[in-house]
């Protein structure tokens, strides 16, 4: 079995988020099942810079800090041509061991990803609609089976080949965040070279907009969604963002599978960016890397450590400290805020007013591990959360998680308070909801013995990448069967 996993990123050669990681673990664990998988995106500038060229990068490129010994790019020779409204895109495509890139300097020679940061360039239609395109003629060319695309960027590989090339293929979708759809006015048909007649309800049209993410849940044979609980809230009006008819009526197709994380990458019974190794084994050595930590940070270790390492922004939450920071920061707690986002300044700001509040936005993975690792709490507070990583990882580090019941952290957290339980939920995102969390985790934090037996639970359950991949690869064979 041969699978094309379509995306617009992945780790380490470009990413800005968790469709990195998701694309690089399911494409090099689908390898060590023995499927032929590679991913498939852009060549963008930065990485022509660091794998091609071998440039020392000192700017502002998104591209990861992993070394590039034995990662090699090479020309395959092949060539693309693909004519969008008149215009002419010629593709060179290049290869790794693990990733397929498609080279265009007009449309990725260019600083940024997506855009600078807080914009998008106002092409990204143009740029990945003729990306997609030219996928799409590329794999109907070559033995793969299963055609694997994500989110709207990559949508119209799964309309193109299915619609308008016919392909034979099998189609696959991954959904990982609803709220981005790719709405762009009518005009963008002629401009992606799409059939005037694929402008109805039943297909890109919504509400006199073109809607490309429908591309990817319409003519898709199967949809994947990053978590159970999300696959059922984008059902309802709160998540479907006006598309929840469509869902419902394409809900045989759908699944949800949580995302898991690579358990030899994160790692603290090896991991050497930690101060002090641990296993579930020996949680008692887990104390030495908040000791550490607390001397870098200069705040009391004693008290209990809540970890925030996310985007500091609305949808992860955030507000919530930064408009009802007397009740919360006035608990007998550390808080611990690593990350950027729009509230990054106000927090800043409060972490001078408050002792116990640290900040710091110069993320690097290297202190995200030492944070997970010292960390007594994983507080994710999010307004909604497809699947959530940032639980997962504090988890294999022996946090217990402090969540909001919704999307992936409902689906891979089961409160104390319920048999088997090893984490604290919360149904609103309010104050007083938020409070009552911190307050019960703060009570749990002083019965050192209910402490420490919860801390062992929670590294030891499995949401591994290789039980992730196990039900991937099972419905890959249903689709090729």
């Amino acid at each position: 079995m041969e699978i094309a996993i379509v995306s617009t990123e992945m780790y380490p050669y470009a990413k800005t988020g968790g469709l990195g990681d998701y694309v690089f673990t399911l494409v090099n664990h689908l390898r060590k099942n023995g499927i032929k998988a590679y991913g498939i995106i852009p060549l963008y500038k930065s990485i022509k810079d660091k794998y091609i060229h071998k440039k020392n990068l000192d700017g502002p490129l998104e591209i990861s800090d992993e070394n590039i010994e034995g990662i090699e790019i090479k020309d395959t020779g092949k060539k693309l041509k693909i004519e969008l409204n008149g215009q002419t895109y010629d593709f060179s495509i290049y290869q790794s061991k693990d990733c397929i890139f498609f080279d265009n300097g007009k449309l990725f020679d260019r600083d940024f990803i997506y855009g600078p940061p807080g914009s998008a360039y106002s092409d990204n239609h143009i740029r990945f609609g003729a990306f997609s395109w030219a996928v799409s003629n590329f794999a109907e060319n070559e033995t793969f089976d299963i055609i694997h695309a994500n989110d709207w960027l990559t949508a119209l590989t799964v309309l193109i080949s299915k619609e308008i090339l016919r392909t034979k293929k099998k189609l696959a979708f991954t959904i990982h965040n609803f709220a981005y759809q790719g709405l762009y006015p009518r005009s963008v048909m002629q401009e992606l070279s799409l059939p005037s007649y694929l402008f109805n309800m039943e297909a890109l049209e919504f509400w006199g907009l073109v809607n490309i993410i429908k591309a990817g849940i319409v003519f898709s044979d199967r949809i994947f969604v990053v978590s159970p609980t999300y696959a059922e809230e984008i059902k309802t009006y709160e998540y479907g963002y006006g598309l929840e008819g469509l869902i419902q009526k394409y809900e045989k197709k759908i699944v949800g599978i949580i995302n898991g994380i690579d358990f030899d990458v994160w790692n603290p019974a090896k991991d050497t960016e930690i101060y002090q190794r641990f296993s579930e084994r020996s949680i008692g050595r887990k104390a030495k890397n908040k000791e550490k930590l607390a001397e870098m940070y200069n705040f009391d270790p004693k008290k209990p450590l809540f970890c925030v390492i996310s985007r500091l922004t609305y949808q992860k939450g955030i507000h919530l400290f930064t408009e009802y920071h007397q009740e919360i920061f006035n608990l007998d707690a550390n808080f611990f805020f690593l990350g950027m986002g729009e509230y990054q300044y106000k927090l800043l700001e409060l972490s001078s007013k408050y002792k116990n509040v640290i900040v710091d936005t110069n993320f690097k993975e290297t202190l995200a591990r030492k944070v997970y690792a010292s960390g007594d709490f994983i507080l994710v507070p999010s307004i909604f959360e497809p699947c959530g990583i940032s639980q997962l990882i504090g988890m294999r580090y022996g946090c217990i998680p402090v969540v909001r019941k919704t999307g992936g952290l409902a689906s891979t957290v089961k409160d104390i308070q319920e048999k088997d339980g090893y984490g604290i939920l919360f149904e609103k995102p309010t104050k007083q909801d938020l409070k009552c969390a911190l307050k019960r985790a703060i009570e749990l934090y002083e019965k050192k013995n209910s402490m420490k037996k919860i801390v062992k639970k929670v590294m030891s359950l499995d949401f591994s990448a290789d039980k992730m991949v196990k039900e991937y690869i099972k419905f890959y064979k249903e689709l090729v069967s």
